[in-house]
């Protein structure tokens, strides 16, 4: 016999902000808390950007910014591969560290190391209810082992670039999300100098 409806129970997931009004929408609120995000393209799609913004959208506790392998911005914690791991364990109390990038261990620490990363180092922020986001490069890793990191990720964001005769086109992928359906569509964004506008507008692929 199938249960009446009032005995069947919904999930509530508790989402987060991504720091893009756009995506937030989309998601309905965000990204699911306590997640593991990575965040998937090239240099020049705008991941960096989209790192940026989610961690400095609102919302309680403290927010971390790791950079590897970049510019240090205001704010930011400078840190190497071999020195990576001790600070995410710095920030085990966290609702917010990024990690930029993910290919940067890859490359100098193995992917295995960056695996342990993800699962064993992030563990403490995410069953708090914070999130670990990581930078990773597309066109720099074997497909495997990128196969490997996407199977470890509770969200797994992809940002493609498309050229149309002088015309570039930039479209965002949900591809893996957590406790809910993955969107069957592609989200069309522009990179503005404040960051990562997307449009709530989607297209059907």
């Amino acid at each position: 016999m199938s249960p009446g409806i009032e005995n069947i129970e919904v999930k509530k997931v508790n989402k987060v902000s991504t720091g893009i009004a756009g995506l937030d929408f989309q998601l309905g609120g965000g990204y699911p808390a306590g997640s593991i995000i990575v965040l998937h393209g090239s240099p020049l799609s705008g991941i960096e950007k989209m790192a940026v913004q989610f961690w400095k959208a609102s919302g309680e506790g403290t927010h971390y910014y790791l950079m590897i392998d970049g510019l240090v911005e205001d704010g930011m914690v400078k840190v190497s591969t071999s020195d990576v791991e001790e600070a995410i364990n710095a920030c085990s109390t966290s609702k917010r560290v990024v990690v930029d990038s993910l290919s940067s261990v890859i490359l100098k620490e193995g992917v295995d190391e960056a695996l342990r990363l993800m699962k064993e180092t992030s563990r403490p922020i995410v069953e708090h209810g914070g999130n670990t986001l990581f930078v990773l490069y597309s066109g720099v890793h074997p497909e495997i082992e990128e196969m490997r990191i996407a199977r470890h990720a509770d969200v797994f964001v992809t940002c493609l670039e498309e050229m149309h005769g002088s015309e570039i086109e930039r479209k965002l992928m949900i591809r893996k999300l957590r406790d809910a359906d993955v969107p069957n569509r592609m989200y069309p964004y522009n990179i503005q100098t404040e960051g990562i506008d997307l449009s709530t507008t989607a297209r059907v692929v």
